[in-house]
């Protein structure tokens, strides 16, 4: 894959205004760049990739591609994102945004680019990511097959959306950008990009940041397991934060925080908290633990919610909780990120295998119970009809410039040993460590945050060895 030859774009970017209100608040201008389908067949069916370009404040001395974070953790419209989100994501990078013109893109398949259309949503609260039997498992089957063989896009898409493609359409972006080397930051996925384009182009690798990144070198069901234990921590870190504080910031405070949320999975699996929708429906326990996951991302502002909507639903109000599982699937994204996934790294075949790894994860997160993004990723490819081999990467990998790694200890979604160990991997790299709760260093550690934005602006490196504690 290192040494795998590129096509030249199609087309150069044509910029120009852009339809959405929004981006008139960042000077944006919005443009389009046509990709091959298949990098093999450079003649054959193209798509447009959607772009958006923030001019910097003052003299441009180059152009930094940024893949950010998106709110569901299930990757998307990375173009909607920034526009609803970008002031707060510029005044991490005050440097950067002086010095560089940001370009934000739609991965393909997603938001503006080409989407995927996928008319069977990938999440049915009945059919269960966790079968316990084999009637359950043969369900899944069945959901995954009608996902899989409903979604539909230009030709041959759905077997061409995983890292490998998306690593050939940002060194596709870098040529058309006029970029010798790349320069870029990724979040979560968007890190996992990163390191992936480090290992396939290391000769046109820039200043390139990864934070909170999903580790390629680890299968989807290493990464399950990972994700169970630290979604877990990060829950046993509420508990004592709500032990330690007041009933005021934490509805649960004076309750073993654990217990209650046992017995509300329990009543829900039972049919026993309603949505808060009209007519209600049942949440499901599994629904309930996901809405506890993407919580705990927010630390510390959405911790205090976290514990209101856990009493509530112990209560059988599961209206709060409901809204953000709500989020976490919310389509068409959702269902069309899992051909990306999928693409990528085989789930466990047959139902034994399946029902050990849940066992494995269930013992290990004995009350978020494993259900993790990681794990519905996963799940959501059982008996997926993969048309690739599982991504492969060089064990170790040279980069031309240094890569700049930042996570949080406390990473409820991108387990820190992820990024340690992609440090490892790619020779040069320099890890700051946040010993912090939350997702994402680059959100979560002002100190961490001023280092991404010095190394993006000017190419400095913090000092190797880098603890942040705010």
């Amino acid at each position: 894959m290192a040494g795998s030859a590129l096509a030249p774009p199609r087309e150069a970017i044509n910029w120009g205004p852009c339809p959405q209100p929004a981006a008139v608040d960042y000077h944006a201008l919005c443009g389009t760049l046509s990709v091959p389908v298949d990098s093999a067949a450079p003649e054959g069916p193209a798509i447009d990739l959607a772009l958006l370009r923030i001019p910097a404040t003052g003299k441009s001395t180059g152009t930094v591609v940024a893949d950010s974070e998106d709110l569901t953790g299930f990757g998307g419209s990375q173009l909607s994102f920034f526009l609803g989100h970008g002031a707060n994501y510029l005044s991490r990078l005050p440097r950067t945004h002086a010095t560089k013109d940001i370009v934000v893109f739609d991965p393909r398949g997603l938001g503006g680019s080409a989407g995927l259309t996928c008319p069977v949503s990938g999440h049915d609260p009945m059919v269960s990511s966790f079968p316990a039997t084999e009637s359950a498992y043969d369900r899944l089957l069945v959901r995954n097959a009608a996902v899989f063989f409903g979604c539909h896009g230009a030709t041959g898409l759905a077997s061409h959306m995983g890292i490998r493609d998306q690593v050939r359409d940002l060194d596709a972006l870098r040529s058309a950008l006029g970029q010798q080397r790349l320069d870029y930051l990724g979040q979560v996925v968007g890190g996992e990009v990163g390191a992936a384009y480090a290992a396939t182009y290391p000769a046109r690798t820039g200043r390139v940041v990864l934070d909170a990144t999903v580790d390629p070198y680890r299968s989807a069901s290493t990464r399950a397991r990972d994700a169970a234990s630290a979604e877990e921590t990060a829950f046993e870190h509420f508990a004592d934060w709500c032990a330690q504080t007041t009933l005021s910031e934490c509805a649960l405070h004076g309750q073993d925080a654990g217990k209650v949320l046992d017995q509300v999975v329990a009543r829900a699996d039972r049919g026993g908290v309603s949505d808060g929708s009209t007519p209600p429906r049942p949440l499901t326990g599994a629904e309930i633990r996901i809405a506890v996951g993407q919580f705990l991302v927010g630390y510390p502002f959405a911790w205090s919610s976290l514990a209101g909507g856990i009493a509530e639903a112990a209560n059988s109000d599961g209206s709060t909780l409901a809204a953000i599982a709500a989020m976490t699937y919310s389509d068409p994204d959702y269902t069309a990120s899992r051909a990306q996934t999928c693409a990528d790294s085989p789930a466990p075949a047959g139902f034994p295998q399946l029902r050990r790894l849940a066992q494995q994860v269930e013992w290990s997160a004995p009350h978020t119970g494993g259900v993790s993004l990681a794990w519905e990723a996963m799940a959501g490819c059982v008996g997926w009809h993969a048309t690739q081999s599982p991504l492969a990467l060089p064990g170790e990998v040279n980069p031309t410039s240094s890569i700049l790694i930042t996570a949080t200890t406390g990473d409820p979604i991108s387990p820190y040993a992820w990024s340690r160990d992609v440090a490892d991997r790619l020779d040069g790299s320099r890890l700051i460590t946040a010993d912090l709760d939350g997702h994402g260093a680059f959100d979560d550690s002002t100190c961490a945050a001023a280092a991404i934005d010095r190394y993006l602006a000017d190419g400095t490196l913090p000092a190797a060895g880098t603890v942040c504690h705010t």
